[in-house]
């Protein structure tokens, strides 16, 4: 278990420290773009009548194009974000004031593009899909280089387990390194193990695939005998033909309003939260809007979801306490791996693991400098 953990280790150690210092520099995203573009996102006002959604998404394509996401904070303070971007456009971000729908401006590119970077060189180290790979398999061993740091940290006697536990700080510099490794280690093993898993979810169809059986839910391998997925498959493929139908016949009704779709989703979840919108397109023929439900004993940020055809129908309501297990952890992956999951508590915490996480590879190599050095002395010591 030693070697196998010393030579992992170091095999997977420059990926991990990139991994892991990239992912703790992401964590802050929101709150580093609001800071930059606090003169966008914050208002004073004192008048808390919000603006005509609906005048403010017109003024918005009059200008820059048919909009795809408008956000709207549970902050009375923050104003509307809007965004025309999508998979294939890079489109624009832009801030309206909520109380009186006065255009404030372009959100900065700059971060914008930093961040892109940071989350490239977290997913794919920059080299596209090769980096990708190989981002997932140092991650696969870091998830066992936890499990057997763990497995080495057990005290082989009772009365050394309190020792296993305290870093002694008057030690030289080589036991204080020993004890963060080992000890820092240890009180970050099971977040590293849930941001590692999450990551591999991401990283491998046959991880996430594992992970939503283990949860109950259906086999995403398509096979001859995977007749569960077939089903789900052909009643997906009949719903998107009766969607298109449906499409077709209302085709001549007036589109809803923003206003009126927002004021019934808020009917429909009744308590205080962020609300994403996103907005029909040339390819989704449909509004879907998000709505964070943090009224929970733990205070997650829980999504609710509904979804509104052309002229205003809700055509499909998710409410997540009544998803079944495999559903709600697809729905919270994401959240879960960044530390969003509770808000700035949680992504503070994650920022302090993530750099425990980076130092993990470093004090590691101390360690086995530390030994190889001595082996060294020890050689020029008997040929002497």
């Amino acid at each position: 278990m030693a070697l196998l953990h010393l030579w992992l280790g170091l095999l997977s150690s420059v990926v991990i420290t990139v991994v892991c210092l990239s992912g703790s520099i992401y964590a802050f995203k929101s709150q580093i773009e609001n800071l930059i573009n606090s003169d966008l996102v914050y208002n004073n006002s004192q008048h808390k009548q919000s603006f005509n959604i609906d005048v403010i998404a017109l003024n918005f394509e009059k200008k820059y194009g048919k909009p795809t996401l408008i956000l709207i904070p549970e902050n009375l303070n923050k104003n509307i974000f809007i965004s025309s971007r999508s998979k294939n456009i890079l489109g624009t971000e832009v801030y309206y004031h909520r109380y009186t729908g006065e255009f404030l401006g372009i959100k900065s590119r700059t971060t914008t593009s930093f961040f892109e970077f940071i989350l490239d060189i977290h997913r794919f180290l920059l080299m596209d899909e090769l980096g990708k790979t190989i981002n997932g398999i140092s991650i696969l061993i870091f998830v066992f280089l936890l499990f057997s740091g763990f497995i080495l940290w057990l005290p082989k006697k009772l009365k050394s387990f309190k020792k296993n536990l305290v870093i002694k700080w008057d030690a030289r510099f080589y036991r204080i390194n020993y004890d963060l490794h080992r000890i820092l280690g240890l009180y970050s093993l099971i977040i590293l193990f849930f941001i590692a898993i999450t990551g591999l979810y991401v990283s491998f169809h046959w991880v996430k695939n594992t992970i939503i059986v283990g949860l109950g839910g259906d086999s995403i391998i398509i096979s001859e005998n995977n007749i569960a997925l077939q089903k789900s498959l052909s009643d997906s493929f009949n719903k998107v033909l009766n969607d298109l139908s449906r499409e077709e016949n209302t085709a001549s009704l007036k589109r809803v309003s923003l206003t009126t779709i927002i004021n019934k989703t808020d009917s429909v979840f009744n308590y205080e939260g962020n609300m994403i919108i996103k907005l029909p397109t040339s390819e989704i023929k449909k509004t879907v809007i998000t709505k964070m439900n943090t009224d929970n004993l733990i205070g997650f940020n829980f999504p609710d979801i509904v979804e509104y055809s052309l002229n205003g129908k809700i055509n499909n309501l998710y409410l997540f306490k009544k998803l079944k297990l495999h559903q709600q952890f697809k729905a919270i992956a994401k959240p879960l791996h960044t530390g969003e999951i509770l808000g700035l508590p949680s992504i503070i915490l994650y920022f302090v693991i993530s750099l425990i996480g980076t130092s993990l590879p470093i004090t590691g190599f101390i360690i086995w400098w530390k030994k190889i050095k001595n082996k060294k002395l020890l050689y020029v010591t008997k040929f002497r």
